[in-house]
């Protein structure tokens, strides 16, 4: 697999709790109009700050 620059890693989603985790992550970036990607991103950015 070949990855792209400044890629760390990705996120494998297995299971029933985590496909509907990822589907509640692609509702958010549907309703931001960004990449699933990006919405986890910001929600990572989010969480991290409030630590």
């Amino acid at each position: 697999m070949n990855k792209e620059h400044g890629q760390v890693t990705g996120i494998i989603w297995r299971g029933p709790d985590d496909l509907a985790i990822y589907q509640r992550l692609k509702e958010y970036a549907d309703k931001k109009d960004i990449s699933v990607s990006e919405a986890a991103k910001q929600l990572v950015k989010i969480a991290l700050k409030k630590d």
